[in-house]
């Protein structure tokens, strides 16, 4: 803002920006730097605004991007910034390098890829070349953690998450209160120290072990 003359930028209506401070905060008014420059929804050519805009719906910082118009009251205008998605990814990360890249060209961004640029016609040529990246990389450590399961199997070393130990005996009280109405979901939750769907597969479990005795 401190580089911006009266003649580029008028400031913000209902604001005092000579107080220099660091934010301000207005609640539940669209800025102003968007609402003087785009249509209102209440425009009575919005329908034409918006297919000049190609817009199907009224999005009015992408109207902003998408348009050229200029604003009379300052020299500042809006444009789309690109993306470039390298960020020193490890190779542990190289898969969810690629997914982001996959996820970033489907959002129609122009094209900045580790400081090289791409034109439009090469996005569905990166889009192919960046899935079979993702895909390889999915399926190596898919492979990498089956290898890494069957050697910790084969040591007798447990790779999963500890299960909970609930006593039959409190399990069985705690079914039973709760199917008299006695206690809540929540507080059978809370004594056992379980999920919804593990207390629930244990209740059923032990149901059927139940049954088998009589």
């Amino acid at each position: 803002m401190d580089g911006l003359t009266p003649v580029d930028w008028g400031g913000i209506p209902g604001l005092d920006l000579d107080l220099r401070r660091e934010r301000y905060y207005r609640v539940g008014v669209i800025p102003t730097f968007i609402s003087e420059r785009t249509p209102s929804p209440n425009r009575v050519n919005l329908k034409e605004e918006l297919e000049r805009a190609n817009l199907d719906y009224l999005n009015r910082l992408q109207w902003l991007i998408n348009t050229d118009t200029i604003y009379t009251g300052d020299k500042l205008i809006v444009e789309q910034d690109g993306f470039n998605n390298f960020t020193g990814f490890s190779n542990k990360n190289m898969q969810w390098h690629a997914l982001s890249v996959l996820q970033l060209l489907g959002m129609r961004l122009p094209i900045d890829i580790h400081g090289v640029r791409f034109c439009e016609q090469e996005r569905s040529t990166l889009i192919k070349a960046y899935l079979i990246e993702y895909e390889f990389l999915a399926t190596k450590r898919r492979v990498h953690q089956k290898r890494g399961h069957m050697e910790a199997s084969e040591r007798g070393v447990y790779t999963g998450r500890k299960p909970i130990d609930v006593s039959l005996p409190l399990l069985d009280e705690v079914r039973q209160k709760l199917n008299a109405g006695r206690i809540s979901l929540k507080e059978a939750l809370a004594i056992t120290k379980l999920s919804k769907a593990t207390l629930y597969r244990k209740f059923k479990d032990l149901e059927e072990s139940q049954n088998r005795k009589v």
